[in-house]
């Protein structure tokens, strides 16, 4: 059995691939380069969002308010995990045009795009390589021949 990435919206499935490119049917290939081939349009968003969570004190700061402050936080809050209220205020500047973490009057909050991204990055990708053998075992499309 191979692992799979799959996305959904309510009972919808909006994406189900799996991970082995040797189980690629030829639909699902022409989906992974239908949607490769959109993305290449909006690099610069991802690049940004890359960005964004490439620094250890804004993921520090992401996960402590998705953890323990139901996505939400105070700037004290956000001062116990950063220390330095320069950190706290990178956090909101540093934020791409999507907005991935926004400041408002009650403080600072994790956007849902922002939730989805940290989660990708950090679970999905935390499995990914706790799960890496099997996917190497299942695939060798990647080996020369």
């Amino acid at each position: 059995m191979s692992i799979r990435f799959t996305l959904h919206e309510g009972t919808k499935v909006l994406l189900d691939l799996p991970l082995s490119g040797g189980e690629w049917q030829p639909e699902v290939r022409e989906i992974v380069l239908k949607e490769l081939k959109d993305s290449e349009a909006d690099l610069d968003s991802l690049s940004e969002i890359c960005d964004f969570f490439s620094n250890k004190k804004r993921l520090q700061m992401v996960n402590h308010m998705i953890q323990d402050c139901e996505n939400s936080a105070s700037f004290t809050d956000l001062l116990k995990v950063a220390v330095n209220p320069k950190y706290v205020s990178d956090l909101v500047n540093r934020s791409p045009r999507r907005e991935l973490v926004i400041k408002d009057k009650n403080g600072y909050s994790v956007s849902p795009i922002g939730v989805g991204s940290f989660l990708l990055l950090s679970i999905a990708i935390s499995k990914l390589l706790r799960n890496g053998d099997s996917i190497i075992s299942d695939d060798k499309s990647f080996e020369e021949e």
